[in-house]
């Protein structure tokens, strides 16, 4: 009954540590598969939020050499109220893979959510985040990686 309940506590253990590394949120080491972020939109406070992701993406953890293999974040906002446009923005983001160029993409996840100059850090800091556990928990598509 003792070996039986160790082995169920060593199970339990390892799961337990095991689990930040495979949420999405998991931190990563060095990203080699770049992420190429697009955007759709004409709000302001979207079009903020693009360029602002963007450039964290590319300087807190740029892919190197460029490859073939990249995995994309599109991003797509509009005015929160048509007539208050500075008042915030909706946004929805969508994570794919594309193995080559021209190649059919691969959807791996999806977020949605409001964005305000009050809290665009925060949003940014969540997307980057996100956008990291996602390469790393299907960096395995790319076959290629060295």
């Amino acid at each position: 009954m003792k070996a039986r309940f160790a082995a169920l506590a060593a199970l339990a253990l390892s799961l337990v540590f095991a689990a930040p590394a495979l949420a999405d949120g998991a931190p990563l080491k060095e990203r080699r598969t770049p992420v190429l972020v697009e955007f759709e939109g004409v709000d302001a406070i979207g079009a903020t939020l693009y360029a602002k992701l963007r450039d964290e993406l590319d300087k807190a953890n740029p892919a190197n050499p460029e490859r073939e293999a990249v995995f994309h974040l599109m991003l797509s906002s509009a005015a929160e109220f048509d007539t208050r446009p500075s008042a915030g923005s909706v946004y929805a983001v969508v994570w794919s893979f594309s193995p080559s160029g021209g190649s059919m993409e691969y959807y791996l996840a999806r977020d949605m959510g409001v964005v305000t100059s009050d809290n665009m850090e925060n949003v940014i800091k969540r997307l980057i985040q996100r956008t990291e556990g996602v390469s790393a928990r299907y960096g395995y598509l790319d076959r290629d990686k060295k």
